[in-house]
């Protein structure tokens, strides 16, 4: 085979293996670690109708009678779906704004994947705000503007402002079927032994998984800033304009870097290759969810690293190689000098 064709298999198999390992990975986390904010759901299927919710965790995770126990002290019984037209109001009077204090919602079509929590805060929130923008206002007034101006949302202009991955053309379609739970404050009470009927849905709210002791466990993070929470701060809108726009000259400037490298630079062209394949499975993320999942936590002991994927250690080990490579490579080709350069300057010394 041709030595550069050779190179460029070489550099594709790695971002290949890379990008696929990362993506597996957080498709892992996404479908069994769980949070409060990202919860499991266990739906019941009619062959386990009758059956304890404890032997349905146990068939289903593998739990110990331990665990079990532990994990049904967290867990939560769905309620019955929200009831309304996307053209409704949710906070007006005898609506779900007053009855619970938050939503699941089922925003994958999938309903074995985990739904999003939405708070219903936004008459607080705006109460808030307005105390602190007319401090001489009496309360009762603040509250009053704050009730009015929440009852003016419907359910197809406010689900689009809690969660960017819903439109409002999503708005119906969610709502028909039934795919939007409230959150009640009073719960359903159950236990290990409460026997389960076909078709109703618990939630797993807290689900790690220990792999070395206290310093490295496996707990599901979304993360919608870059590598180890870099950019967390930024608005959506210009972080996902300006993820994309690096992510593009990543791949331009990696693609001709490796494209003028000679055949024998092969770990300079791996250590690429990683580097642009964390860029990529980061980028995915983003554009599926708007955030990116992390799931690698490590504390160890005097400090406490940030939640981290397979596509920020890609990223890590292909820098790491870059460097070493410059500093204690005497032949490095990220140091050599080009031909053409070199070509200048012997014509300036003979001059």
């Amino acid at each position: 085979m041709n030595p550069q064709r050779t190179k460029w298999v070489r550099f594709w198999l790695v971002f290949a293996i890379w990008l696929a390992a990362d993506l597996w990975s957080k498709h892992w986390a996404d479908t069994t670690l769980a949070t409060p904010a990202h919860p499991l759901p266990v739906t019941v299927a009619p062959e386990e109708a009758g059956q304890s919710l404890g032997e349905v965790l146990r068939a289903r995770f593998g739990w110990q009678p331990a665990e079990v126990a532990t994990q049904v002290a967290t867990m939560m019984k769905l309620a019955p779906p929200v009831s309304a037209a996307a053209t409704e109001h949710p906070f007006a009077s005898g609506a779900v704004g007053d009855s619970a204090k938050g939503l699941w919602v089922f925003w994958r079509e999938d309903r074995e994947l985990p739904p999003r929590r939405i708070a219903l805060s936004d008459r607080r929130e705006l109460g808030r705000w307005l105390a602190l923008a007319v401090p001489e206002a009496a309360p009762e007034a603040v509250n009053a503007l704050a009730a009015e101006a929440a009852a003016a949302k419907t359910w197809a202009s406010w689900l689009p402002e809690m969660f960017r991955k819903i439109d409002q053309d999503d708005v119906p379609t969610l709502l028909a079927e039934a795919r939007i739970h409230p959150i009640p404050y009073a719960e359903t009470a159950f236990s290990a032994d409460t026997r389960v009927a076909a078709g109703e849905t618990f939630l797993v709210l807290d689900h790690q998984i220990p792999v070395m002791g206290e310093w490295w466990n496996f707990t599901y993070a979304e993360n919608p800033g870059a590598a180890f929470g870099f950019l967390k701060g930024v608005s959506p809108g210009l972080r996902q304009a300006l993820f994309m726009l690096l992510t593009l000259i990543a791949f331009i400037v990696i693609g001709s870097i490796v494209g003028r490298l000679p055949p024998n630079g092969w770990l300079v062209a791996t250590a690429f290759a990683g580097i642009l394949a964390g860029a990529a499975g980061n980028f995915v993320d983003r554009v599926r969810f708007g955030y990116v999942i992390d799931f690698i936590d490590m504390d160890l002991g005097f400090m406490r690293w940030p939640t981290f994927n397979v596509a920020d250690i890609a990223i890590s080990v292909g820098v790491v190689a870059l460097l070493l490579d410059l500093f204690f490579n005497k032949n490095s080709l990220l140091a050599k000098k080009p031909e053409a350069d070199k070509k200048t300057g012997s014509d300036q010394v003979a001059a």
